[in-house]
């Protein structure tokens, strides 16, 4: 009995766990945009707001850390990106970014 009660314990705590690891993303946020740049060793990724009605960041030019985020394929300028990330203060700190240029030319 005990030893399902210590079964029981780690596996609730388990799940505390990896609720918390995931608050982050709950609280994401998505911009998509045109790639004008890739700088700062490929830490900051600066895009063109190209679709205003649907981004909620309503600045015509918007820049993300992307030091810490997954990169499918790399972003260059002129592909269309798609970045999910989370505003931490006044930046703007990607967890994915998703280059949909190159995504479509893989498709084919």
């Amino acid at each position: 009995m005990t030893r399902k009660i210590s079964l029981l314990a780690m596996l609730v705590l388990a799940l505390a766990l990896a609720a918390g690891c995931t608050d982050g993303a709950r609280d994401s946020k998505v911009f998509q945009g045109v790639c004008l740049a890739v700088s700062d060793r490929g830490q900051t990724l600066k895009l063109t707001n190209h679709q205003p009605k649907l981004n909620l960041i309503k600045t015509p030019e918007a820049s993300f850390d992307i030091s810490k985020a997954k990169v499918g394929l790399t972003p260059e300028p002129g592909n269309v990106i798609r970045v999910s990330y989370l505003e931490k203060g006044d930046r703007l700190v990607a967890l994915k970014v998703m280059n949909i240029t190159k995504q479509d030319l893989r498709k084919k």
